[in-house]
């Protein structure tokens, strides 16, 4: 394979390594603050990065990478934050995909905002389906949808000022 048939590659490559990263470290941030379970999800950026740029099966590719290897990582590889992450993932990819193709004209922040909705949201129905069975959970349904709009619009606004950062990066010819 050549170079620049597998510069596609190489970079969802950096993507993904980027965004394993950015979740590891998080993960483990959040550990030693008061509520561990609560993320803003900055590997998240990568994500958005990819849907914006319409290639939602990479940005699939990167959620099933960074939930499995941030699991394995950090040590939570079998428990319910795996699922949480990647059933979530799932959900906030598609919405985002949905609000990215509908006729509304989003920005990327409405984009962000439905993504992190989405993910809260889901995250409350897999505790509720999977790990709890109990109609409790949905007593944190407002505190995980503001969080979540604090976390959609900081990612938006991270996003914005690195998208053409990671652009660049795709334009740079580096022959080896």
């Amino acid at each position: 394979m050549s170079l620049q048939k597998s510069r596609p590659l190489i970079f969802l490559a950096f993507l993904t390594a980027v965004a394993c990263s950015v979740h590891i470290v998080e993960s483990l941030v959040s550990r030693s603050l008061p509520f561990p379970f609560l993320r803003l999800g900055l590997s998240n950026v990568v994500v958005l990065y990819l849907v914006m740029e319409k290639q939602v099966w990479q940005a699939v590719a990167v959620n099933v990478t960074k939930s499995l290897i941030g699991g394995v990582a950090t040590f939570t590889f079998l428990t319910p934050g795996t699922v949480l992450s990647l059933g979530a993932g799932f959900g906030a990819i598609i919405v985002m995909e949905l609000a990215r193709r509908s006729q509304l004209g989003f920005s990327i922040y409405g984009i962000s905002l439905a993504g992190a909705t989405a993910h809260n949201l889901v995250q409350m129905l897999i505790i509720k389906w999977v790990v709890l069975n109990q109609r409790g959970v949905f007593m944190l349904t407002p505190i995980m949808l503001f969080l979540g709009l604090i976390s959609g619009l900081l990612i938006a606004r991270i996003a914005q000022s690195v998208f053409p950062r990671i652009n660049e990066l795709r334009l740079i010819d580096n022959d080896l």
